[in-house]
């Protein structure tokens, strides 16, 4: 007979927490400023995420962000370009009692005239896309709809630095597709097993499962454990 006193879930790495939240407003992290850097360097390599924006204008809020509040809004101005008018008015209306005059009337010009001025490259304190320079012209960064994809030189290599920048389902997918292939090793098994226990993917894990099952492999006993540990999730 089972104990009644179920055992509490690991705390998750804020990589994994954070990438796989779904919640516009993230106030419920304790460390608020650690939450703010994560999704800071998530919109420096990914500025395109237009969730993990929103995510971090609104957790800038939080009286001890409250200064990097602007920055991480000219953040998204910055990464829409021209487009986007509604969801950079939107935001901008969510957040601009809590902005300074100067902020605000900054914001407002930009919205109106539709496209950067020079002075919107001028830096904020919490911005990571901006020059720093009062040029327009020397932009740090120029977004494009379609990403080139670095270079590793290993699969593990490529799924580390999607964990680090908390691209979760695609290093999820990494893994599946050597896993499938049978092409993975010890550490590859290790890693999707322990992203399924994180993202507690009990289907995703039996899906797996199956799948090299139907390939005619035999099933290595980290799999079949992790399945046993899996009704506890």
């Amino acid at each position: 007979m089972r104990s009644g006193n179920a055992q509490p879930p690991p705390e998750l790495p804020l990589a994994f927490s954070l990438a796989s939240e779904r919640e516009l407003r993230v106030q419920h992290y304790a460390d608020a400023l650690a939450a703010w850097r994560f999704l800071s360097h998530h919109v420096r390599r990914y500025p395109q995420d237009l969730r993990a924006h929103t995510q971090r204008v609104l957790l800038a809020q939080q009286e001890v962000l409250r200064s990097r509040l602007a920055g991480s809004l000219q953040d998204v101005f910055l990464a829409l370009g021209d487009a986007g008018h509604l969801l950079r008015e939107r935001l901008f209306h969510l957040v601009k009692d809590d902005l300074s005059r100067a902020d605000e009337l900054f914001f407002e010009q930009w919205l109106q005239t539709q496209t950067a001025v020079d002075a919107q490259q001028q830096w904020h304190e919490g911005s990571v896309l901006s020059t720093g320079q009062d040029v327009a012209s020397l932009k740090l960064l120029s977004v494009e709809r379609s990403q080139t994809v670095a270079a590793y030189s290993t699969v593990m290599e490529e799924v580390f630095a999607c964990l680090e920048y908390g691209q979760v389902d695609t290093a999820q997918t990494l893994l599946e597709d050597e896993v499938i292939a049978g092409r993975s090793d010890d550490a590859m098994d290790q890693e999707l097993v322990n992203i399924y226990q994180y993202t507690r993917s009990k289907d995703g894990l039996a899906m797996m499962i199956k799948k090299i099952q139907e390939t005619g492999r035999e099933i290595p006993a980290l799999w079949l454990e992790k399945q046993q540990e899996s009704e506890q999730w």
